[in-house]
């Protein structure tokens, strides 16, 4: 019997489905059941059941191989056997750190633990498996959200299905048996398990404290950031009972004793706690301060983020005011002159954080103190680099209350727009913070005039240009609100001005060098130009240059810039809906240089440096989402778009590697969270689709790999018939102005286009084609 499943056991390579599980569903299940498991045949069948493991991708050949094992692990001597064989391939996984089969791996350990008494023979080979889990979790953990979500699942059934399996993982880790520090994210999995049932939670909360403080807060090397989030479904449970008499006390002596150690972990609990934090504040403040002046920067970075969390849930008044208080101090001077730069600029910046406390009636009376103490430090300060940290906090206060911009702080910014270059672009920066408070933007309507000023000298001289940009965005937020200021803008023939000497507003070669602050202005700029003054720009700038600046944005490398691109797009399409086929039009550019920039990196060795239009290759993760984004904003507005949207979904540089269809899925999928049937539209318009098949946009604009992508995208769209389909095209081409024209399309371009969208027979396509080709 072992010989005839060896024999077997070569053909499980095969690539069809079919055979796979004929192999697995008859062949092996007939051998096995006329045959008594030997040692022999058990190490046969094991041999043959791994074969599978890297080859087998579709879910019915798996799931006829798991069908096997579970029926073989009733046979003891199969048990041992696919035990051993199941550890060492998942220690020999741990040791390469591949991803490749570490799923089915842990699928498998887990078959091993519910379908057998593998979890009664011995404790130590227990013990063993979920070393080996817990590795190998780590691993599945960082790959796809759909990997993630049925690793949770498999581990979520093992759990709830074997009590005493959960138990023995927990005792596995309070005993150290299974390393805590290498296992954050099974520790996760226990916590989420554990606290979806609050009897369970409350039974084993204590275990995971201890564990907490043993791997975390008393750890004798600094956590991997990892191990300190994997507890996040603790601190949400903890009390304050929890906080204040276990939690704090550990947190304020590492803080004294190894603050390099914890204050990232610190900061990581304070922002999972949902715990008012007021009656803390300041013992911890205490003791952080000092590494908010630090010489080394990630501490200063660590303890400014716990500055933040503590503002943020501090409800009580007085413990914010006794925070400020405190900072304040040590600027004065309460423990020592501050000698260098750093430790103000540091001081300065646990000031700005503390300026992201709840919102309360008492926060008008401390923003006013706040911003007349910052203001008297920017006139004592000699540094560059500490004014700029001082103006900051100046920014972020002020913002928080329209009171507080007072004539003294007018006064204040309007003296530094006459600064030199560094710190005047730091007051224009600070101005354009408090702009986000929309009830300020009257109390600062005197400075137009200086910043109508700049914004000529901005957009005349280049070197200046980042000035214009901000001082563009403030006067456009102070006309959009004052009738007097745009007719100014009118009257001076600002935007026409600018145009002249700008014409893309914001090259995108002097985007690419913004910083991530600077591309936020830009992002902010085109949202009020065209949302509040879209009328003066359409008339006086190219609507395809701004567009591709926003597309641009949209693609950035930070995500900061890219949430805010996203907002403001929708805000744009809403207010302009005639835009947004420009939009999409753009974006598919975009994608066509994307593209071949990517053919050229992949074929070419000589210099391959990017383009004007496209400065850095985005991600094709990056480039869904954004073609996400247009496409919600762009068929709520323009339902015509959607044949152009059904082509960027297919392009190839957007699909990457994946199958080909799962962008459009995606898409659909988000669509329809909005309400937007776009198969319906399609459905209802077959016409105006195949008018943009062989319109300019359409088939003919496209390379062949992309043209093959475009005609696949249709198959998706099932609900057309091919009757329905065919009477579209035949029209449009009889419409054409040159009745030859549509031979842009080959004669293999419509065989595939009705074979593979229409799903028509092969006997029905000769006539199809004959009369498409007239």
């Amino acid at each position: 019997m072992a010989d005839s499943l060896t024999s077997l056991s070569t053909s499980v390579s095969t690539s069809s489905t079919k055979l796979r599980i004929r192999i697995f569903r008859h062949d092996v299940v007939s051998l096995l059941a006329n045959a008594e498991m030997t040692v022999e045949l058990a190490s046969t069948l094991v041999d043959t059941i791994f074969r599978t493991l890297f080859i087998y991708d579709d879910r019915r050949s798996r799931k006829a191989v798991d069908d096997v094992i579970i029926k073989s692990l009733n046979e003891v001597i199969f048990m041992k056997s696919f035990a051993g064989a199941v550890v060492q391939a998942m220690e020999k996984q741990l040791k390469v750190q591949s991803h490749v089969g570490c799923y089915r791996l842990l699928n498998w350990s887990v078959l091993l633990l519910t379908k057998s008494q593998f979890s009664s023979v011995s404790k130590n080979a227990v013990s063993r498996v979920a070393s080996a889990q817990a590795g190998l979790v780590n691993l599945v953990m960082q790959r796809s959200f759909r990997e993630r979500r049925a690793c949770k699942r498999i581990f979520f059934h093992l759990f709830s299905q074997s009590p005493d399996i959960y138990k023995t993982y927990i005792e596995e880790l309070k005993n150290g048996r299974v390393a805590y520090k290498e296992s954050p994210e099974l520790i996760r999995l226990l916590l989420e398990f554990s606290s979806a049932s609050s009897s369970r939670f409350e039974q084993c909360k204590s275990i995971f404290m201890d564990i907490y403080l043993k791997a975390v807060l008393n750890a004798r090397e600094k956590p991997v950031k990892e191990l300190s989030e994997c507890f996040h479904p603790l601190f949400r449970h903890l009390s304050h009972e929890d906080f204040q008499n276990v939690v704090l006390p550990s947190s304020v002596k590492m803080l004294k004793r190894n603050p390099e150690i914890v204050l990232e972990a610190v900061g990581v609990l304070l922002e999972s706690v949902n715990l008012d934090l007021s009656k803390y504040g300041i013992e911890l403040l205490s003791v952080v301060l000092s590494q908010v002046r630090h010489a080394d920067e990630g501490r200063r970075v660590g303890a400014l983020a716990i500055v933040r969390c503590l503002s943020q849930k501090s409800s009580n008044p007085d413990a914010l005011e006794a925070m400020f208080n405190a900072v304040k101090a040590i600027i004065g001077g309460s423990e020592g002159r501050l000698q260098f730069p750093y430790q103000r600029t540091g001081m300065f910046n646990a000031v700005q954080e503390l300026s992201h406390a709840p919102d309360g009636k008492f926060l008008n009376s401390l923003v006013l103190a706040v911003c007349s103490f910052l203001l008297s430090c920017y006139k004592e300060e000699g540094n560059e680099e500490v004014k700029l940290a001082i103006l900051s906090a100046v920014a972020s206060w002020a913002a928080r209350s329209a009171d507080s911009v007072q004539l003294d702080l007018v006064s204040f910014i309007a003296a530094g727009l006459k600064e030199k270059e560094v710190l005047r672009r730091g007051h224009l920066r600070c101005l354009q913070v408090i702009c986000k408070n929309a009830d300020a933007v009257l109390q600062i309507s005197s400075l137009f005039g200086p910043l109508v000023q700049l914004v000529k000298t901005g957009f005349t001289k280049a070197v200046q240009r980042l000035d214009g940009v901000y001082a563009l965005l403030v006067v456009g937020k102070i006309a959009s609100t004052d009738i007097k200021a745009e007719e100014t803008l009118a009257k001076e023939k600002i935007w026409s001005f600018i145009s002249q000497n700008e014409p893309s507003l914001v090259p995108i070669s002097l985007a690419s060098k913004l910083s991530n602050e600077d591309c936020m202005a830009c992002v902010d700029l085109l949202e009020v130009l065209l949302v509040e003054h879209s009328r003066r720009v359409l008339e006086a700038f190219s609507v395809k240059l701004l567009f591709q600046l926003m597309v641009f944005l949209l693609c950035h490398p930070s995500w900061d810039v890219r949430k805010m691109s996203y907002a403001a797009t929708r805000k744009i399409i809403n207010a302009i809906p005639l835009l947004s086929e420009l939009l999409l039009l753009e974006f598919t550019n975009f994608l066509s240089v994307v593209g071949e920039r990517l053919s050229l990196l992949g074929t070419s060795d000589s210099d391959n440096s990017l383009d004007a239009q496209v400065a850095f290759l985005p991600s094709v993760e990056v480039l869904v989402k954004a073609l996400a984004v247009i496409s919600c904003a762009t068929l709520a507005a323009s339902p015509s778009v959607s044949t152009q949207v059904i082509l960027c979904s297919h392009h190839p540089c957007m699909v990457g590697t994946a199958k080909r269809d799962v962008v459009w899925k995606r898409l659909l999928k988000c669509l329809r969270r909005l309400g937007i049937d776009v198969i319906g539209i399609v459905s209802a318009d077959v016409e105006n689709l195949c008018k943009g098949l062989l319109g300019p946009m359409g088939l003919a604009s496209l390379n062949p790999l992309e043209q093959e992508a475009a005609i696949y995208s249709l198959s998706t769209l099932m609900s057309i018939t091919p009757r329905d389909m065919y009477l579209a095209f035949e029209k449009q081409l009889k419409n054409l102005p040159d009745r030859y024209a549509h031979d842009m399309l080959s004669e293999s371009d419509i065989r595939v286009l009705f074979l593979n969208t229409l799903n028509c027979s092969v006997l029905d396509l000769p006539n199809i084609v004959s009369v498409t080709f007239l």
